[in-house]
């Protein structure tokens, strides 16, 4: 059988690998059943020959190769012209070999790479989950670890991991042994989900710019008894206000959102869509502004002018209320 696994999750992608490789047998049996090919230092002739070895006390043998239908996607000239004949090649196959096609970018479904492969091949991409599945994900993910969670423990993790279905699945069974037969809170994950003080860095920021006092001085009190300090809060806020002045002028560029977060650094769904919010806000003349006056908040607490507690509270109080 073949089988290409292509997409940007790598865990996905790794878990069901295990499983085709489980599929096999007993552990005892699958590594002398197992050939991998990667890098570039083998040819076709090389993968169909080992693809056409008799399993080894076992019904079946898996062939994995990685990287080769991404490279005939992008017509990579230093692929050998040999792959050419991949799909006559195929054919000499036995059954009783699973040749798996392995691509940590998504293949085009009508490209080159994927018709080589043939209409039996059996085709699966895993490409990074939006926000809304990824939170299915992660709910089904603490059942599948005998754990219990509400919607709000849902929400933060995610926001906190991202994208990262690996970094996810580790802190999600971390958080299940740390809760045991308890429900899983919001208050477990910032207490045991590594960069929580940021998140909440980040929340305090969302506060400030869209004007929200009350809720802004209430975290600020939070990070501050949390070990925050005061300068990478102040530092937090000027970078927020950087991005949202990027972004608002690669939007008048007509630059679209997938590109637009490439280019300024935000590859989480979450907190590009939610920068591209607060852009429509906010002009450059208001951001330029409350860049100048961290600036100058923060030069007054180097030069001892103002205690720098007191600064960032009164900061963080005239920007929010603005």
């Amino acid at each position: 059988m073949i089988r290409v696994l292509h997409g940007e999750d790598e865990y996905a992608r790794s878990e069901a690998l295990v499983k085709i490789r489980e599929s096999t047998g007993p552990a005892e049996v699958r590594d002398p059943n197992t050939t991998v090919f990667e890098g570039r230092g083998f040819n076709l002739n090389d993968v169909i020959g080992a693809a056409q070895f008799v399993p080894f006390m076992a019904d079946r043998r898996v062939v994995i190769v990685y990287g080769v239908l991404g490279r005939m996607q992008k017509r990579d000239k230093s692929l050998g012209n040999e792959w050419r004949e991949l799909t006559a090649k195929l054919s000499e196959i036995p059954a009783t070999t699973e040749l798996v096609f392995v691509e940590e970018v998504s293949l085009r479904d009508n490209g080159l790479a994927l018709k080589s492969v043939g209409p039996s091949a059996r085709i699966q991409q895993y490409r990074t989950m939006r926000r809304p599945e990824l939170e299915i994900w992660v709910r089904d993910r603490f059942a599948f670890y005998g754990a219990e969670t509400n919607r709000d423990a849902v929400a933060r993790i995610t926001w906190l991991a991202g994208t990262d279905t690996r970094l996810l699945d580790q802190e999600i069974k971390k958080l299940a042994l740390y809760a045991g037969d308890r429900e899983v809170t919001p208050e477990d994950v910032d207490l045991m989900v590594p960069d929580a003080r940021e998140a909440n860095i980040f929340a305090a920021v969302d506060a400030v710019l869209e004007r929200r006092p009350a809720v802004a001085m209430k975290l600020l009190y939070s990070l501050l008894s949390g070990g925050s300090s005061v300068q990478s809060i102040l530092s937090m806020l000027a970078r927020q206000v950087r991005l949202l002045i990027l972004t608002i002028e690669l939007q008048q560029q007509g630059v679209q959102s997938e590109e637009l977060g490439k280019r300024i650094g935000l590859t989480n769904r979450y907190a590009l869509d939610k920068t591209l919010r607060q852009s429509q806000s906010f002009g450059t003349d208001h951001l330029a502004n409350i860049l100048r006056r961290l600036l100058a908040a923060d030069l007054a607490i180097k030069q001892g002018e103002i205690d720098e507690r007191l600064a960032v509270e009164i900061l963080v109080g005239e920007l929010s209320a603005a």
